[in-house]
């Protein structure tokens, strides 16, 4: 079996989940129950219109990410990643070559149970925590929303829940993804990692716990291809 076959099949394994024991399963059809009827119209659909220059060169492209209604006129909360990007922090500069920076523009916002797109504004963001924030320029009445001073403070060993909202394609209903906090770093600040998807993690109770996300400066400095496979590090973060 060649090198490359070899790390091929151990990453497959390593990525295989284990069936857990029956007496380890839990029930979680109450959990989602809960959610989705507590916070499933705060969880709505961002499209953006992204413009990347690299070199002179600007492409724009339309993308999308999931988002999360913080207030009840209308302030949301998005991954910064898909407001401003700077390649430069990724490690992908090319010596003597400006790296590629991307900004975003035209967000608009389809609420839970709607067809329509409405027009939001970027209020501010923080590169440092990894989020940004959002305003429905329009907002018409009252919203569904997340109401983050009701959080409970998460730690490691505890299980959360993702709820997020499918594409088109599957009818943007709502689906839930169980997580776990798997440990807790002061380096080279205080953060949480985790496993588990991109988006607001909630208790099984349906209280907040804190906003998770892709670093995707930690992740391009990552090294290591070898048999060695540490993946310690091959976590996501919690803020």
């Amino acid at each position: 079996m060649t090198l490359v076959r070899l790390i091929a099949l151990a990453a497959l394994l390593l990525a295989t989940p284990i069936a857990p024991a029956a007496e380890d399963f839990d029930d979680y059809r109450h959990v989602y129950r809960d959610l989705v009827q507590q916070h499933s119209a705060a969880i709505v659909t961002v499209k953006f219109v992204m413009s990347v220059t690299n070199s002179g060169n600007e492409q724009r492209i339309e993308d999308r990410t999931q988002a999360v209604m913080v207030s009840s006129d209308g302030l949301l909360v998005v991954p910064e990643r898909a407001v401003s990007l700077d390649f430069s922090k990724l490690g992908t500069a090319t010596p003597g070559q400006a790296s590629p920076v991307a900004k975003s523009s035209d967000f608009r916002v389809r609420l839970a149970d709607s067809e329509d797109w409405l027009p939001a504004d970027l209020v501010t963001r923080d590169a440092e925590l990894g989020l940004a924030w959002l305003r429905l320029r329009n907002p018409a009445g009252k919203l569904g929303f997340v109401d983050l001073s009701t959080g409970v403070k998460a730690e490691p060993g505890m299980v959360f829940f993702s709820l997020l909202r499918t594409s088109d394609e599957w009818g943007g209903v709502p689906v839930f993804r169980p997580g776990l906090v798997l440990g807790e770093t002061r380096s080279p600040t205080y953060r949480l990692m985790v496993d588990g998807v991109p988006g607001i993690a909630f208790s099984h109770d349906g209280k907040p716990m804190g906003y998770v996300d892709i670093d995707l400066a930690a992740m391009s400095r990552q090294g290591g291809t070898g048999l060695g496979l540490d993946l310690a590090d091959l976590a996501l973060r919690m803020t």
